[in-house]
């Protein structure tokens, strides 16, 4: 996730460019301007344009405007124009909510920045950033786009507009805004216990930077709450996770951490966030000094708080094992 490519966002044309986030603090002025492209205001735009044209005139509407000014953000194939239509039809019943969030992005992300800067003084975006309409694919989180495999971090309006409308557009923006740090020291990794880590830091580290964050702020309510049904199945969650430590197989990571991901019995979707945020908490370390681990240095640390956590449930399963299974 390290690729330089800020100045390609600040050579992309016209307003769409939000100049920002300078002068509001000290901390704010370590390092060059954090800049975004609006592609959320042109994609609306071109939908209230079309209004009453044919679907597929819609489509490639919208298709030659943002591809003007980020070409591969919406992968060519038929099921991306199914999606792009799909959000076309939406677009005058969530334009309020949707329209909120353009309005609101700027000072969030500055905000956001500044008061990550307060703990992580350093940061400055390795990544373009932008704010688009993602056909309900995500709220935020780095993608590479073709052509050039061009390594960018997105930001979508109309998920954040369901998911992040109130106090916890700040903080979600934190939690995303850590992972692109955490990026400068730890590599992406299918192991799921990298995924563990990965998102528990970010959870740990929103909880530094928002003193008293509370769970919805913490992305910890999403699609329900998860703390308080983890806890009751805790022996069952850490030894889903000890057995599946290594694993690389999808369907473990979406098991733990993803909406819909098929949890074993009992257990909340998404309940790896939080395991992943107690599994932090139990190395005991300050989490700005765990974001500098590499992948080598942060396996035992994971291994070992996942293990205190097992003895301290006084689980009956088999911890992770001390060392990582050969790639070959």
């Amino acid at each position: 996730m390290m690729e330089a490519l800020l100045k390609q966002a600040a050579a992309i044309i016209g307003g769409c460019i939000i100049a920002g986030l300078a002068a509001a603090s000290p901390a704010a002025t370590t390092g060059a301007p954090t800049r975004y492209v609006d592609l959320a205001t042109p994609f609306e735009r071109v939908a209230i344009a079309t209004v009453g044209q044919p679907e597929a005139v819609r489509v490639a509407r919208v298709r030659a405007r943002i591809d003007a000014l980020l070409p591969g953000i919406y992968p060519a194939g038929d099921g991306t124009d199914r999606a792009i239509a799909a959000a076309l039809r939406t677009v005058p019943d969530d334009r309020r909510a949707y329209d909120r969030v353009i309005a609101r992005f700027p000072a969030a992300l500055q905000d956001a920045i500044i008061r990550f800067q307060g703990r992580f003084p350093d940061f400055v975006s390795p990544l373009p950033v932008y704010l688009y309409h993602s056909l309900g694919q995500r709220d935020g989180g780095s993608d590479y786009l073709q052509p050039g495999k061009r390594h960018v971090m997105l930001f979508g309006a109309d998920m954040i507009a369901r998911y992040h409308s109130d106090v916890s557009l700040e903080p979600f923006l934190i939690h995303e805004i850590f992972h692109l740090e955490h990026a400068r020291y730890f590599a992406d990794c299918d192991q799921l216990w990298c995924m563990l880590w990965q998102e528990g830091l970010a959870v740990d580290a929103t909880a530094t930077v928002v003193a008293g964050a509370t769970d919805h702020q913490l992305l910890l309510d999403t699609p329900a709450p998860i703390r308080a049904p983890t806890d009751r199945r805790w022996a069952e969650a850490l030894c889903f996770v000890a057995a599946r430590f290594d694993d690389t197989r999808s369907a473990a990571t979406a098991s733990a951490l993803m909406m819909g991901g098929k949890p074993p019995a009992g257990l909340p979707d998404r309940f790896g966030y939080y395991l992943g945020l107690r599994l932090t908490q139990a190395t005991g370390m300050d989490v700005i000094r765990l974001s500098r681990l590499d992948n080598k240095a942060a396996r035992p640390v994971a291994r070992a708080a996942v293990a205190k956590m097992m003895q301290q449930a006084r689980t009956s399963c088999v911890a992770p094992p001390v060392d990582a299974p050969s790639a070959g």
